[in-house]
């Protein structure tokens, strides 16, 4: 395992020395299983020793980053059990004299730094690995070549038209809402032969067009997730609400100022979109020469005020 004793551990959790590191070390694959693996795969056994090939420092940094992130998430998920006693006469609790079981807002308030502390590793993690395909190769193969396939295709690009704090994670968990506005939206105005020259422009037209598409998705995206428990949105962003992973599912604002201001976001963000789809089909269509990947790059199409609708499909799209 990437983590092996308690001196390891010491390194990223503040833990006295008599700390059994047998009875922790199980939440270590628990915490691979729920936190890393969706995200780096089998990257804790490549890593698993230090690295003294060319490329050390980059893997070295990496695996810090990834030992990092597995002690705190370890240390969340096995909290609930320090305290207890777990044998064949059942589940108990250990009571002492000289010392005091910790508050419950006190532990809440300890799982919810572990968390802090365990996402930002990841985050860290992924940037490195993001920016090192060569030498991540298979990460790199089974992994950002996924990302590769949107237009919004890294959080850079998403966090350039509205902020996510620049992380990765977020990025990743809105993957399925960018597909679905890509399909509802993208697809549904461009031909495909388009798509694909979009996405490796870096000049011209061609450019003025993807990045004013790429605009419309994060800001349709943004309109999407906008009332969904799993993200907080606020006025510095949007960014994954990891707290939810405390006290079980967080349900979606129903009602109040709240929804209120969810609401009037999410039809400023729609509005924000369809004004940018405007702008791709006036590009298109004052400059067709740029765009002769076929015959007809823009898709039978309107653009209303409240969004962008395809009428030539067999159903309405909506967000």
């Amino acid at each position: 395992m990437i983590l092996q004793t308690t001196t390891d551990l010491k390194k990223y959790l503040s833990l006295s020395q008599n700390f059994e590191f047998d009875d922790f070390q199980p939440y270590l694959l628990k915490a691979i299983n729920s936190f890393t693996r969706k995200f780096v795969g089998d990257l804790h056994t490549q890593l698993i020793s230090v690295a003294t090939d060319t490329n050390a420092t980059i893997k070295n940094e990496a695996r810090e980053h990834l030992r990092n992130a597995l002690a705190n998430f370890g240390y969340f998920l096995y909290i609930p059990y320090a305290s207890v006693q777990l044998d064949s006469a059942g589940i108990s609790i250990v009571n002492s004299d000289q010392r005091k079981n910790a508050e419950w807002w006190q532990i809440n308030d300890i799982r919810r730094e572990l968390l802090r502390s365990g996402h930002e590793a990841m985050d860290l993690l992924l940037e490195l690995l993001e920016s090192n395909p060569t030498i991540f190769t298979a990460w790199t193969a089974l992994y950002n070549t996924q990302n590769s396939e949107l237009l919004v295709h890294n959080s850079a690009d998403f966090n350039k038209y509205y902020h996510i704090f620049n992380s990765r994670q977020t990025y990743l968990a809105l993957q399925p809402s960018i597909r679905q506005v890509e399909d509802q939206y993208m697809k549904t105005m461009l031909c495909p032969e388009l798509i694909v020259v979009l996405k490796t422009a870096s000049s011209g037209n061609l450019l003025e067009v993807k990045s004013a598409m790429q605009k419309a998705i994060v800001a349709f995206t943004v309109a999407k997730v906008a009332n969904v428990g799993l993200f907080h949105l606020d006025e510095n962003g949007l960014r994954v609400n990891f707290e939810t992973l405390i006290n079980g599912r967080k349900e979606s604002a129903s009602y109040g100022k709240t929804v209120d201001q969810m609401n009037a976001l999410s039809i400023e963000q729609i509005n924000n979109g369809t004004q940018y789809l405007k702008i791709v089909k006036d590009i298109i269509e004052t400059n067709p020469t740029d765009f002769m990947q076929c015959a007809f790059p823009l898709i039978k199409s309107k653009i209303e005020g409240s969004g962008f609708t395809a009428y030539d499909t067999k159903g309405i799209l909506s967000l």
